[in-house]
């Protein structure tokens, strides 16, 4: 099987776990363990798709360290998470992470090699709006600390894998900008999705 067709069969896969989930594990309620925040990032397609472009496109950086800009996007959802937690609205939370994961998708297909801090300043916006819809969704108004560390790990396992993909996957390849386009396809379609809900 070749790496491309690999890779497919990964995002194919997840899309057709994420179509079965049928809510938090072991029934309980939403935002409560560490399980469910681990798991959390896994199953949300807009999360999903935008941690792994982000993982991919910090391995290609210009003259930049690996983990600056995940470390910057880690710290951002947190701080998007605690937004929510505190109680400050940020609006059209949604329509905004599904942009960021066309753009995302759209800075895979143009294939360059892009500055260190325009990527940190452009995941450090999308991490602020993705951590606070990740509060919005699933913790009802709280920030448990289990279910934040959970959140933590798997978004640091995503990027893990994102960056991975990056390291076997040119920029300028034919299967990199082809997983640019199905997650520009998805966040349009996320987006559209958002317009008519």
């Amino acid at each position: 099987m070749s790496f491309a067709r690999y890779i497919g069969a990964i995002l194919f896969g997840l899309v057709l776990v994420r179509q079965a989930w049928a809510g938090p594990a072991s029934g309980l309620p939403s935002g409560n363990t560490f399980l469910e925040g681990l798991l959390h990032p896994w199953f949300g397609i807009d999360h999903l798709l935008a941690t792994l472009a982000i993982g991919m496109l910090v391995v290609h950086v210009e003259k930049g360290s690996i983990i600056a800009v995940p470390i910057v996007f880690l710290s951002s959802l947190m701080a998007g998470a605690g937004l929510h937690g505190s109680g400050i609205w940020l609006p059209w939370a949604e329509p905004i992470v599904a942009i960021s994961v066309i753009l995302l998708g759209v800075a895979l297909i143009v294939g360059q090699r892009y500055p260190e801090l325009l990527l940190a300043v452009a995941v450090a916006l999308f991490g602020i709006f993705h951590g606070y819809v990740h509060g919005a969704e699933n913790m009802a108004g709280s920030l448990p600390l289990a279910f934040m560390f959970g959140l933590l790990l798997g978004t640091t396992l995503l990027l893990g894998l994102g960056i991975w993909i990056g390291h076997w996957v040119e920029p300028t390849s034919q299967v990199s900008r082809g997983i640019g386009v199905a997650i520009s396809l998805a966040g349009l379609g996320l987006f559209l999705y958002n317009l008519i809900a």
